[in-house]
C-alpha cells in the first residue's frame, strides 16, 4: 500500500522522499551550475561596465560638442547593429528584458509525470544565453538605458537548462530546480545579496507563492555566487547607505507610507503607460531601423536634458546605479539637491529606458525600477524639506524606501525587496522598508511588468508551498 501511494505522487512530492545520494547529487550539480553562471555573468558585468560606463564617463568630461557627437554616434551605431541582428528570429527572442522569456521557458517544463515522466530537453539553452550576452553588450555597451539583472535572469535560466541537458536531469522537478538555482546565482552575482536573490528567483517564478523545496537550492546557488564574488573579486557592496538609528519617529513612519502611496504606485503606473506609448511610437519604424530610431529619440531626450537642465547623461543613461550611489553618498552633487531636477531625471529615465527596450534593445527593467523609486523618493524628500518643520528629513531613508517599494510596485517581489534592504542597506532601514513594501503590495496587487509572472501556473503538488 505504501509503495502504491509513493507511485501516485508527482515529481515535486517525490522530491521529499529523495535518497541522500540524490540530494548530494543535486547539491553538487547546483554548485557546479552556479559557478559557471557566476563566471558568465561576471564577464558580462565587467564588459558592460568597462565599455558602457567608460563611454558615459568620457562624455561627461569631454566638451559639449565632442561628448554629444560621440554619444549620438555610439547610440545610433548600437541601434543599427541591433536592428540588423533582429532580422533573425533567434535574435528577436532575446530583445527586451529577458525575464518574461525565462519564465516562459521555466513554466514550459511542467508536465504530467504519469504521461511524460522524463524532462523535456527541447528548451533553448546555450545558444540563447550566448545571443542574450551579445545583444546586451551591444545595447548597454553603446550607452543605452537599462539594467543587467533582467538579461542575466535569462542567461542563468538558459545556461542551467543546457547544463541539465548535458547531465541528464532525471525529472521535471530536477530540471526546474537547476533553472531556479541558475536564476538565483545570476542575480546574486550582480546584487551580492544571496538571500534576496533566492527569494527573487522564487517570487518572480511563482508570484505570490513560496515553494520551499526550491528555495533551499536557490539559497545554495546564491551563496556560491556570493562566495565567488567576495573570494575572487573582493567584497564590493552594491550600494552604501549612511548609518541610521534603529529608532524612527512617527513622522518618519508617516512619510514612509507617503512614499508607498503617493510615489511608488503612481510611478509604476506612469512607467507602464510610458512603455506602452513608446512601443506604439517605435513600432511605426521599419524593423531594421527601429533600433536606430529608438537611439535617435533617446539622444534627443538626453541632449535636451543636458543643454536645458545641465544634466549629466549618466542620470538617464546606463544602468542608473551611478545616480543612486550619488544620492546615498555623504556629499551628493549639488544638482541632486533640488526636487525638480530629480523629477526631470525620473521622467528622462522612463523615456530612455522605454525607447531602449521597446526598440529592440536587450536591457533589464529591475535596476531602472529601483532608480525610478529611489530618485522619486529623493524628489519627495527634497520637496518636503522646503517645509520648515520637515527640513531635517533624511534623504537616504526616502531613497531606500523608494527602491524597495518600487520593486514591489513594478516587479511584484515584496519578500525579495525587504531582504535586499536588509542585506544591502542594513537592518536599521528594515522597519520603514517593511511598512512601505506591505502598503505598496496591497495597492499594486494587479500590477507587474512581467505578464508571465501574473499567469504562472502552480504545478501539481505545489499548492501548499510545502
Amino acid at each position: 500500500m505504501a509503495r502504491k501511494r509513493f507511485d501516485e505522487l508527482d515529481a515535486e512530492q517525490r522530491a521529499l522522499h529523495e535518497s541522500w545520494d540524490d540530494v548530494a547529487r543535486v547539491v553538487l550539480l547546483v554548485t557546479l551550475i552556479s559557478g559557471v553562471i557566476w563566471a558568465l555573468c561576471t564577464a558580462l558585468k565587467k564588459a558592460v561596465h568597462a565599455v558602457g560606463d567608460g563611454l558615459l564617463a568620457w562624455v561627461a568630461s569631454a566638451s559639449a560638442f565632442n561628448g554629444s557627437a560621440a554619444l549620438v554616434l555610439a547610440l545610433v551605431v548600437g541601434g543599427l547593429l541591433r536592428g540588423v541582428l533582429n532580422r533573425f528570429e533567434s535574435f528577436r527572442n532575446v530583445t527586451g528584458d529577458g525575464i518574461d522569456a525565462a519564465l516562459r521557458n521555466y513554466h514550459s517544463t511542467y508536465a504530467d509525470p504519469a504521461d511524460d515522466p522524463q524532462p523535456r530537453y527541447s528548451l533553448p539553452a546555450f545558444g540563447l544565453a550566448a545571443r542574450k550576452i551579445l545583444a546586451t553588450c551591444l545595447t548597454l555597451g553603446s550607452g543605452a538605458s537599462g539594467g543587467l539583472e533582467g538579461p542575466v535572469v535569462l542567461i542563468g535560466e538558459s545556461t542551467a537548462a543546457g547544463m541539465a541537458r548535458m547531465m541528464a536531469a532525471r525529472s521535471e522537478h530536477e530540471l526546474r530546480t537547476y533553472q531556479i538555482a541558475g536564476i538565483a546565482a545570476a542575480v546574486a552575482t550582480l546584487l551580492n545579496a544571496p538571500f534576496a536573490s533566492a527569494l527573487f528567483a522564487i517570487e518572480i517564478a511563482y508570484g505570490d507563492r513560496v515553494i520551499y523545496r526550491k528555495i533551499a537550492y536557490a539559497l545554495l546557488a546564491g551563496i556560491v555566487a556570493y562566495a565567488l564574488n567576495n573570494r575572487v573579486l573582493g567584497y564590493t557592496p552594491v550600494f552604501v547607505a549612511p548609518e541610521h538609528s534603529h529608532t524612527y519617529s512617527l513622522t518618519e513612519y508617516g512619510v514612509t507610507a507617503l512614499v508607498a502611496v503617493a510615489v511608488s504606485a503612481p510611478v509604476a503606473l506612469a512607467f507602464g503607460l510610458t512603455m506602452k506609448q513608446v512601443r506604439r511610437l517605435v513600432r511605426q519604424a521599419h524593423p531594421v531601423l527601429r533600433g536606430a530610431v529608438g537611439a535617435l529619440l533617446t539622444a534627443v531626450v538626453v541632449l535636451a536634458l543636458r543643454f536645458g537642465a545641465g544634466m549629466d547623461a549618466r542620470h538617464v543613461l546606463g544602468m542608473g546605479d551611478w545616480t543612486l550611489r550619488a544620492l546615498l553618498s555623504a556629499s551628493p552633487p549639488s544638482e541632486l539637491g533640488t526636487w525638480w531636477f530629480l523629477v526631470l531625471a525620473v521622467v528622462g529615465r522612463m523615456l530612455t529606458t522605454g525607447l531602449t527596450v521597446q526598440s529592440g534593445g536587450s536591457a533589464g527593467l529591475l535596476i531602472p525600477s529601483m532608480f525610478l523609486g529611489g530618485v522619486a523618493g529623493a524628489a519627495t524628500c527634497r520637496a518636503l524639506q522646503l517645509v520648515p518643520p520637515l527640513a531635517d528629513l533624511d534623504v537616504s531613508l526616502f531613497v531606500v524606501v523608494g527602491v524597495a517599494s518600487a520593486l514591489v510596485a513594478m516587479v511584484g517581489v515584496p519578500l525579495a525587496a525587504i531582504a535586499l534592504v536588509l542585506e544591502v542597506f542594513g537592518a536599521p532601514y528594515g522597519p520603514p522598508a517593511i511598512l512601505a513594501c506591505g502598503v505598496t503590495y496591497v495597492l499594486t496587487l494587479r500590477l507587474s511588468v512581467y505578464e508571465t509572472q501574473r499567469m504562472s501556473p502552480t504545478p501539481v503538488g505545489d499548492e501548499t508551498g510545502g
